[in-house]
């Protein structure tokens, strides 16, 4: 087990949560939070063992010890089409997943994932997918050609999965769709690699500054649901130097400052990541971010189970996390670009791709 070192604040906050009015541990709350929460592997590894019932902590050490094991098998399906896309010549980008775990934790066991994603260039995009169907992998929605091409305009991955969902890959092009928010995109993307020894395969990642950026917007386009999420981004910042002030004027630059400030600001309040001074001022003169990160940590904790947000909750939360009237319009136009789900939802003709964008609000409403 890794030596790690923020995050014994992670297992202490689910204590915090998980304590009866009396004072005593409810270890059954406690292991259900941290199930939800996608931090279990943490959690365990900074409980202490001495203190902790033997079939709580037995149960835990169950789910690290299936949680490793799942690991290893899509670390090494992982390298494997990694190597085959190269050798088919395209470069894939592995992005989370087990990378992410090594990168930020120094060990692939202490991180849950599930599915694993590579981002290649949008010019790949099919021929990669090629490479998935003749390696046994299937789209999660049936579409045409014409209908990827759509895709492959409108947002920024697709889905492929194996082995009766056993083994799942998200294929990117892009971080998330631009309209989002404008991420480490285009050119910029593929200059600032690093190189990582992944199980004795050479792949190359993200600077630790594109990933932070990159959790910053996924973490946003998630409305941060998960705890672990914040343990990704509280755990970077401690282990990695960083070129705040590059970050600051990337995020600005983007229209996306109180997107990645949020972030941070979690894991300060959260975590007790350290920020650098500039940035912690930043947060504290932005007076929507506190109401923010207060409607986040409330839903962060209602609950062993989690429910998810409402439409309302969405839109209003996206719109409160842009500081800006156009950053606002263009998520506004994002909500109205048709996913895979709309396109397998009715198969259209090219000359009636424009439909796809009639019908989008009307699925929206159903939901």
């Amino acid at each position: 087990m890794s030596e790690i070192s923020v995050h014994p604040r992670a297992s202490a906050l689910l204590l915090s949560y998980a304590r009866r009015p009396a004072g005593e541990v409810d270890w059954d709350y406690l292991f259900q939070l941290a199930r939800r929460h996608s931090i279990v592997p943490l959690v365990y590894v900074q409980l202490d063992h001495a203190v902790v019932p033997s079939e709580v902590l037995a149960k835990f050490k169950q789910h690290y010890i299936e949680n490793s094991a799942r690991n290893t098998v899509l670390t090494a399906e992982l390298c494997r089409l990694i190597n085959l896309f190269r050798d088919e010549g395209i470069e894939a980008i592995p992005y989370k997943g087990p990378v992410l775990a090594l990168f930020v934790y120094g060990d692939i066991a202490l991180r849950r994932f599930v599915d694993l994603d590579m981002i290649v260039k949008k010019s790949d995009v099919l021929k990669a997918r090629e490479i998935l169907l003749k390696s046994g992998y299937t789209p999660s929605k049936s579409l045409s050609l014409a209908q990827q091409e759509l895709l492959l305009r409108t947002q920024h991955n697709m889905q492929f999965s194996r082995d009766n969902h056993q083994l799942i890959i998200e294929l990117h092009w892009e971080i998330a769709p631009h309209l989002f928010a404008s991420t480490v995109n285009g050119e910029r993307l593929w200059q600032d690699l690093i190189m990582l020894d992944l199980n004795g395969t050479p792949v190359k990642t993200f600077s630790a500054e594109d990933l932070l950026f990159s959790l910053c917007v996924h973490g946003s386009r998630h409305l941060w649901e998960r705890l672990g999420w914040i343990c990704d981004v509280a755990e970077l910042i401690t282990r990695h130097p960083l070129n705040w002030t590059a970050l600051i004027n990337r995020a600005a630059s983007a229209d996306a400052e109180r997107m990645f400030l949020l972030g941070v600001h979690l894991a300060e309040r959260l975590l007790d990541a350290r920020l650098p001074a500039e940035v912690k001022q930043r947060c504290d003169s932005d007076p929507r971010l506190s109401s923010l990160a207060d409607n986040i940590i409330e839903h962060l904790f209602n609950g062993p189970t989690h429910v998810p947000a409402t439409l309302r909750e969405i839109f209003k939360y996206n719109i409160g996390v842009r500081k800006t009237l156009s950053a606002r319009a263009r998520y506004l136009l994002y909500m109205f670009r048709p996913t895979d789900g709309d396109l397998g939802f009715h198969s259209l003709p090219s000359s009636l791709n424009f439909a796809y964008y009639l019908t989008r609000p009307f699925r929206l409403l159903r939901r």
